[in-house]
């Protein structure tokens, strides 16, 4: 869905420094417009790299374009200044109890309500539609966390990796059930006229691109390890609303059986990744511990502010 938006490119270093002052200022409200149109050339950019063999001639060179090395470097600077360091765990010893704390504000309790309880199909097809943006690589990301560690960390991922596969039944690989129940819900907006231009907003381009900043960057990937072990952690509780809502709605069994499978899935994933990914890492060096807790607030913080956005989308359609 992503890569069917053009994204017109700057011409020129001036005009190209003067949207990234503006779209990541060192101060002050950023502009939203020209945030997206940033956000989206990084993500159309980020989904191109992940191409497959087929695609290997459109593929970019990494750190190839200079113009996306600014507004990379530009976001992740905005990005940290967000965090306050004095948030962040000191030893390895805080770690667990401030994880799970953490996580927790990331499992957004109402938003979920709503969706269990309240949302229209229109609402939930459009909510869909925004999880697509992450999830329709997440099988990718996985194996790209996976390069360079070792031990127990490496076999917890693969373990990940291998729920996405399916076990090895191609019919269960996870993001080709995704695309199941994103095709179901596509069709229901498109005979409803709803304008698919309600998800461009730059939280969901946020949300989309972090995880693939991280996971393609390899001196990131510490965040990405944090950022994904606080999605596996957080996750269940939305896919049980997102489940509880399309029954309601009479959605039909098998387009959400990515969704139900997920709500014992990332529950068991959160506790696997915390023993087997974090417990070997984060005592291994204070900087170690900083990167992987830099990425689980950044993610949290760009999740929660993609989540209020959407359930703003969503409320629009009534």
């Amino acid at each position: 869905m992503a890569t069917a938006f053009a994204v017109t490119q700057e011409t020129g270093s001036d005009s190209l420094e003067r949207d990234i002052e503006l779209a990541f200022p060192a101060s002050g409200p950023h502009d939203r417009e020209i945030r997206l149109k940033l956000l989206r050339r990084l993500h159309a950019h980020y989904v191109a790299y992940m191409g497959g063999p087929e695609e290997f001639s459109a593929i970019p060179r990494l750190n190839h374009d200079p113009a996306v090395t600014a507004i990379e470097d530009a976001w992740l600077a905005w990005e940290d200044r967000q965090v306050d360091r004095q948030d962040l765990p000191a030893t390895g010893a805080e770690f667990r109890d401030w994880f799970l704390t953490t996580a927790d504000r990331h499992t957004q309790p109402e938003f979920c309500t709503y969706l269990a309880e309240e949302a229209t199909l229109d609402e939930i097809a459009l909510f869909f539609m925004g999880e697509e943006l992450v999830d329709s690589k997440f099988d990718d990301l996985m194996a790209l966390v996976q390069i360079g560690t070792q031990g127990h960390t490496k076999l917890t991922i693969a373990e990940n990796y291998w729920d996405e596969m399916g076990e090895g039944n191609i019919e269960q690989v996870h993001t080709r059930m995704f695309e199941h129940s994103a095709r179901y819900m596509r069709a229901h907006l498109d005979k409803s006229g709803v304008d698919y231009t309600n998800l461009h907003f730059p939280e969901a381009y946020e949300n989309a691109a972090l995880l693939l900043q991280y996971g393609i960057h390899r001196h990131l990937n510490p965040r990405a390890l944090g950022a994904m072990g606080v999605l596996e952690q957080s996750a269940s509780p939305r896919f049980q609303a997102m489940v509880d809502g399309c029954l309601r709605l009479g959605v039909p069994a098998d387009v959400i059986d990515y969704q139900r499978i997920h709500v014992h899935v990332d529950a068991d994933h959160g506790a696997e990744w915390f023993e087997g990914v974090f417990v070997p890492l984060v005592d291994h060096s204070p900087e170690l511990l900083r990167e992987i807790s830099l990425g689980v607030l950044t993610r949290v913080r760009v999740a929660n502010g993609y989540y209020a956005r959407i359930w703003d989308a969503m409320r629009e359609l009534r």
